[in-house]
């Protein structure tokens, strides 16, 4: 899950995580603290954000195609709605995670997923193709005809 948290995003969790400890040690000094007690600094340094799939989505002058990671899944733990103009991911991805270290116990649990994403544009539904292989799921949205760009040749004098 660390490789889909945006680089930018895990440093700024790592500032806040530390900032949180730095008000934690001015609060509680180390010499007034149990030295067993549980720390979050010892806790894990990425938490997921959530667990909504990262999408790619590229528009063309015919369609839009939106590719989402999603490992680990198959087309039956995926649906793929198209909500007016919004295409909305809805998926079953069940993980649990335990950690024990020392005198700390971590546990994390994730159920599900929802991502919705907004068109650009009007799309064809009844051509709408998405494809799941090697943990990505690809869509492919055709534009509506009137949705499609028209270019108009301008003659210059």
């Amino acid at each position: 899950m660390n490789n889909l948290v945006p680089v930018a995003w895990k440093s700024s969790l790592d500032s806040l995580r530390d900032r949180l400890m730095n008000t934690f040690d001015r609060w509680l000094p180390a010499k007034s603290r149990n030295e067993n007690e549980d720390r979050l600094d010892v806790w894990p340094s990425t938490w997921p954000l959530s667990s909504a799939p990262m999408v790619d989505v590229e528009e063309t002058a015919d369609d839009i195609r939106v590719a989402a990671e999603v490992p680990g899944l198959s087309e039956k733990d995926i649906q793929v709605e198209l909500d007016g103009q919004r295409l909305v991911l809805r998926g079953e991805k069940k993980s649990t995670h335990e950690d024990r270290c020392g005198t700390y116990y971590y546990s994390e649990c994730s159920y599900g997923f929802y991502r919705a994403i907004p068109l650009p544009c009007e799309v064809d539904a009844d051509k709408v193709n998405a494809t799941c292989k090697n943990g990505v799921l690809r869509i492919k949205l055709p534009k509506t005809a009137t949705a499609k760009a028209k270019r108009i040749p301008v003659s210059i004098h």
